[in-house]
């Protein structure tokens, strides 16, 4: 099923269309399929089953045939055809270079905010790359607007089942929204999120709180607005950290952004605290999060490690001190 033309290209495609890199082995697990098979550091998988593979979600489900054929380069440029036949949930135990064969989704975005736009210059060129790459948010839990999908990309994300996804939110006002992305396309959040319930994925959700702009009121209203989609037995929202902006001193003059002070950071605990009180009765779960940071600016003791639950948003700084400590 998972070798079917739309997961991946076809090697007989179009050849005017973008063809997908070759997939680089980087490394090779001891006793592995990829072991007995003699695959070594350097070889490049072009295709799996006449399909090249666009990225590792495709080579994943490609590989969860029982029968495969794989095109092989070595690293001097000759080529092999392999022929196996192995059980459906065995993996080939190599790694790879790269997660995308086919390139990078960059950001269309101009957020005044973006941690990006205020790197320190003259550092190594990754550190300027703006992902917004649905692909890396389902393999790693990076966050991403839903500003750049194509039909194509709704469709693969429903028909693969690429969830949950983790999405940057800010703001549910459409207006709001568009003027915190700078993006006329940002204020489809709420239908898109809807499109996630009707077709039974999820999404994690976040809400980078600039001061004057999405806090106070319009925060509480893009709470509110989420949790309609926080209930049932398969949320379409399966949590939301709520965290500040952060500011460098590298960021373009004229951002209109203020830092968050300590009494900001007091009112957005108090206005968030009550809400969580309200999803647990509502949900069983507090279901919104405040990151660590709000708490170390306004001087007061961060919650007790139960409160964060099974620490859904732990990578996005929501419960991390707490997790390190008990680690102690």
């Amino acid at each position: 099923m998972w070798n079917e033309p739309s997961d991946g290209i076809p090697l007989n495609a179009d050849p005017t269309a973008a063809t997908p890199a070759a997939a680089v082995v980087e490394s090779v697990e001891s006793g592995s399929i990829g072991e007995e098979l003699g695959f070594q550091p350097g070889d490049r998988l072009i295709a799996i089953n006449g399909v090249r593979p666009r990225d590792l979600i495709d080579l994943r489900m490609l590989c969860g045939e029982e029968e495969l054929r794989l095109e092989v380069e070595d690293p001097d440029g000759s080529l092999h055809q392999i022929e196996l036949e192995k059980d459906a949930d065995d993996g080939l135990g190599l790694g790879f270079t790269e997660a995308l064969f086919d390139g990078l989704r960059q950001c269309t975005n101009r957020c005044p905010f973006c941690f990006i736009d205020q790197q320190p210059p003259g550092r190594r060129s990754s550190l300027y790359l703006k992902d917004d790459d649905y692909r890396l948010s389902f393999l790693y839990g990076s966050y991403l607007t839903l500003t750049n999908l194509t039909a194509a990309d709704w469709e693969r994300i429903e028909r693969q089942r690429l969830s949950p996804l983790f999405v940057s939110v800010h703001a549910t006002e459409p207006a709001l929204r568009r003027r915190l992305l700078l993006n006329d396309r940002a204020g489809q959040i709420l239908e898109q999120i809807a499109w996630f319930e009707q077709k039974r994925l999820q999404i994690h959700a976040q809400v980078v709180v600039c001061p004057g702009i999405n806090d106070g009121e319009a925060l509480l209203e893009t709470l509110t607005d989420l949790a309609r989609f926080g209930g049932g037995d398969w949320p379409a929202v399966l949590s939301v950290a709520v965290v500040p902006v952060g500011l460098t001193r590298f960021r373009p003059e004229g951002d209109g952004l203020v830092p968050v002070d300590p009494a900001m950071a007091r009112r957005t605990i108090e206005a968030v605290e009550p809400l969580q009180q309200q999803f647990m009765q509502r949900f069983g779960s507090r279901w919104a999060w405040l990151s660590d940071e709000w708490y170390l600016m306004a001087g007061l003791p961060l919650p007790e490690r139960f409160s964060y639950e099974d620490l859904p948003q732990q990578e996005n700084g929501v419960g991390s001190i707490r997790a390190f400590l008990e680690e102690l």
